[in-house]
């Protein structure tokens, strides 16, 4: 199991369920401080007395964070890449060099898919020490009811930021609307283009049509997923550098028997396989996404069929429980 921590933004307390016994796993800290300012010395004499066998450090700057500590201390660090911190170009800026040393230092650089493991290696990790993990989708917790009717109802699950392009997705579904007039599309989640999407559907006229939710509750977000029949996510590398790791909303979605509609980018090319558990189209395409999701409302039986087999395909491969027991055997090949 893992579970939040108190190491600040992006690190995990990682318990001791997750790997066979024997094994003591750091992160512990006094709450408020931050890794970044723990004095190395301090981190390295904690390290020895306690024991700690592997340091699983959440996100490229945390590790750098703790690296030299690591390295004092003689104890194996994990680097675990998610998205901004192997793609954005200010972090790869500001972080570069500072890589180059956390790649040499770190026992094992796991990154969440194959995309993002190979720009790794062209950060200039080792490829002999990058594993790939994709993070994994709870997929227990709730099921579609097998009283679901199939309709023509469409979901959007994420931070509404560059990398999702929610405009490519809109702009496509507003097309749909003209020849499938009671589709409906439900997006969750907040972010910086909130404001901007509230606007684009007032000029689309799609008031009617599509419900912004804001940020809602994980619960929520399962019972959207519950009662809709396609899964939209129109992801694309923002102008900024950043992009997907392998987006959890997207399996999430997969997982309750949902079609998925989306882009050929990042992690979500080793989740999907096309024209069998979803439609990819080439980013920023709207007639592709247009013409996907025609296709999945005129023909029942495809969309049936696709949703069986990515629910099929999450449970066989993409669960959190199948995810944490990955991270656990490679946490585990580095231990002391």
């Amino acid at each position: 199991m893992i579970r939040e921590g108190s190491m600040g933004a992006g690190t995990h307390l990682v318990s001791r369920s997750l790997v066979p016994l024997g094994f003591r796993w750091l992160v512990r800290k006094a709450v408020g401080v931050s890794v970044a300012t723990q004095d190395t010395k301090a981190l390295v004499r904690w390290l020895r007395q306690s024991n700690i066998d592997v340091v699983l450090a959440e996100y490229g700057p945390t590790a750098v964070s703790v690296m030299e500590a690591c390295y004092q201390a003689d104890v194996p660090l994990v680097a675990h890449f998610h998205g901004y911190d192997a793609y954005t170009d200010y972090v790869v800026g500001e972080y570069g060099e500072a890589y180059h040393r956390l790649f040499d230092i770190s026992s094992a650089i796991v990154g969440v898919s194959s995309h993002m493991c190979d720009q790794l290696v062209r950060l200039g990790a080792p490829a002999n020490k990058v594993h790939q993990n994709a993070c994994g989708a709870d997929v227990n917790s709730t099921q579609r009811s097998t009283e679901h009717e199939p309709g023509y109802r469409f979901a959007m699950i994420g931070r509404l930021v560059e990398k999702k392009a929610p405009f490519v997705s809109m702009m496509a579904f507003a097309r749909l609307c003209d020849s499938v007039p009671n589709a409906t599309l439900e997006i969750v989640g907040d972010g910086p283009l909130n404001a901007a999407c509230v606007q684009m559907v007032r000029a689309l006229g799609l008031e009617e049509r599509v419900t912004l939710h804001g940020a809602k509750p994980h619960e929520f977000v399962q019972e959207v997923l519950g009662r809709s029949d396609y899964f939209l996510q129109h992801s694309v590398r923002a102008p900024n550098g950043d992009m997907e790791g392998t987006p959890v909303g997207v399996l999430e979605a997969m997982g309750m028997g949902l079609p998925v509609i989306s882009t050929r980018h990042g992690g979500i090319r080793d989740i999907i396989s096309e024209g069998e558990t979803g439609i990819l189209v080439d980013e920023y395409d709207v007639d592709g996404m247009f013409e996907a999701m025609r296709t999945l409302c005129a023909d029942k039986e495809l969309s049936a069929r696709m949703g069986e087999k990515a629910r099929e395909s999450v449970a066989d491969n993409w669960t959190m429980e199948k995810s944490v027991a990955r991270l656990s055997e490679i946490i585990g090949s580095v231990a002391h």
